[in-house]
């Protein structure tokens, strides 16, 4: 059974959800303290009580944490992946001053390529901390698959521009990263809030 909450009550509570989660700092709670912000998010009378309007009680909660928090997080993983351009990501990774060529959006990810005033190509591809290969995957697979990629037979450089999401991703796990990716001459840039 879908359920229909109209438009104006609709927007209202997320609205207040959304406060709420930047004001608790949602983005970078523990699993407990998360738990601890739906349960009251279900007890406040303009979010969860006025959801009991338009679905059963036991589904307050579940409503909260799948549509509305999940739209809150990948809204604001994409804040975080906006704060730094394709162009800004290049130079600060690789000292080069580039043009946008195109966009791709492969499942999820979007890849920007980037041309430098030597013809040089750049790929971004944007991603999640928590998902970091598949950024990488798309990557390789564009690369792969897109011989007009190449300059004089010689591949892009590849770097990954990834949203923490609000994790907390400390020093050595982001080191561990550009490690490994750095095994195959690819760089990466973390973006926060």
């Amino acid at each position: 059974m879908a359920i229909k909450i109209p438009n104006e009550p609709r927007k209202r509570i997320f609205t207040a959800v959304y406060k709420k989660a930047d004001e608790c700092g949602y983005m970078e709670c523990s699993r407990i303290k998360s738990g601890e912000f739906m349960d009251s998010l279900v007890d406040e009378p303009d979010i969860g009580v006025k959801l009991t309007e338009y679905m059963p009680k036991e589904r307050v909660r579940t409503y909260i944490k799948d549509t509305i928090l999940n739209r809150y997080t990948k809204a604001k993983k994409e804040e975080m992946l906006k704060s730094l351009t394709p162009e800004a990501t290049v130079k600060k990774l690789y000292g080069v001053d580039t043009v946008f060529v195109d966009k791709i959006f492969a499942k999820g990810n979007r890849l920007d390529i980037m041309r430098a005033e030597n013809g040089s190509i750049y790929i971004v591809s944007s991603g999640t901390t928590l998902k970091w290969e598949t950024a990488l995957k798309k990557a390789l697979l564009i690369v792969a698959d897109r011989d007009s990629l190449k300059v004089n037979g010689t591949p892009p450089s590849i770097c990954l521009k990834l949203s923490t999401g609000g994790e907390a991703l400390t020093e050595a796990d982001k080191n561990l990263i550009e490690k490994a990716v750095g095994i195959v001459n690819i760089k990466v840039v973390f973006c926060s809030i």
